[in-house]
């Protein structure tokens, strides 16, 4: 594994776009250094003030002191040279599209133009083993999948590959606990991980119940925010089964699960969306008319209320009940 501990002023992310630029947000609110690169120059100046208005609305609402605020941008170099922007580097996290062949060709260059600093992917899903692949010593190469927007959704999923070493994997967590995040060391490597596998078979069934017309869009979603949704942050999916009984979780699984839709090909009605280049937000249309909302002003309210549930996530870490409530029973 690397042969020194993390330093977090020497992160590299490649790619400025929507993760990326998130990403090295959280570094520079922290006070860290990091380098930002992208081939895209054009990309690089918008990830510039994306990041402005992140630390404005982390100042705004207090998450961000005034000297750390007014020094933000003086913590972020931007780059359209990899070899300039991973030079020294402990840590290089890879942000570019979900696209694997272009992910492997970074990570081959990476491989190149580092010595022993850890490279991990952002991937939502691809095989870290596929990736780690075409670099020489591939104990190097771990996952790191964050969420949208990654600079407020605490979970950082780090995934092993097969050939990811054990220790690299818990230390790389233990730095991003450091940050405020909450990391979750992936042991399998398979597709979708944990979060992605979970989130597809919840939105698999809403767009077939949608599709049958058992209710609209609009209200399929408030079930979810009014009902399961509520709870799931504070109980999370066994807390809650237990609470609730395992033998009533069971016999609703018995009569539900076969009339569950079982589809495994894109849900038909995603599909349809995609053909008509309805892809949501970005483009005016999708499940939702948005031909008449401004992005960033909905997205700045995105983030306003992801905060303040941020807020009572970061409060409820601080009351965890203490381990020797529960032990786990099934391994």
């Amino acid at each position: 594994m690397s042969k020194k501990a993390i330093n977090p002023d020497k992160t590299a992310v490649v790619g400025a776009g929507t993760m990326g630029h998130g990403i090295a947000a959280t570094f520079a609110m922290k006070g860290y250094r990091v380098s930002l690169y992208d081939i895209d120059e054009s990309q690089l100046q918008k990830a510039e003030q994306q990041m402005t208005a992140i630390a404005d609305r982390f100042y705004a609402e207090g998450r961000l002191g005034q000297e750390a605020h007014q020094t933000f941008n003086d913590r972020i170099s931007y780059h359209n040279d990899l070899a300039a922007a991973t030079e020294s580097v402990d840590l290089v996290i890879e942000a570019v599209s979900e696209d694997v062949d272009l992910k492997k060709e970074i990570f081959s260059e990476l491989d190149q133009l580092t010595d022993d600093a850890i490279l991990a992917s952002n991937t939502s899903g691809f095989s870290i083993t596929e990736i780690a692949s075409v670099v020489q010593n591939p104990y190097r190469v771990v996952g790191t999948h964050w969420f949208n927007p990654p600079y407020i959704v605490p979970l950082v999923e780090v995934v092993k590959g097969t050939a990811t070493d054990d220790r690299l994997a818990s230390e790389l967590g233990d730095f991003l606990d450091s940050l405020g995040k909450t990391a979750v060391v992936i042991e399998k490597d398979i597709p979708g991980y944990i979060g992605n596998r979970i989130q597809m078979a919840m939105t698999y069934e809403a767009f077939s119940l949608l599709a049958e017309g058992v209710a609209n869009a609009e209200d399929i979603d408030k079930v979810v925010k009014a009902g399961f949704g509520f709870r799931l942050p504070v109980l999370g999916i066994f807390e809650k089964a237990d609470q609730s009984g395992i033998d009533v979780h069971h016999a609703v699984e018995s009569y539900l699960m076969k009339e569950l839709d079982r589809g495994t090909d894109p849900d038909p009605a995603a599909s349809q969306l995609v053909e008509m280049e309805h892809y949501g937000v970005k483009t005016g249309r999708g499940v939702y008319d948005w031909t008449n909302i401004d992005p960033d002003a909905l997205k700045a309210q995105r983030d306003e209320d992801l905060l303040r549930l941020l807020d009572v996530y970061e409060e409820d870490l601080d009351q965890t009940a203490p381990e020797e409530w529960y032990t786990t029973n099934i391994r």
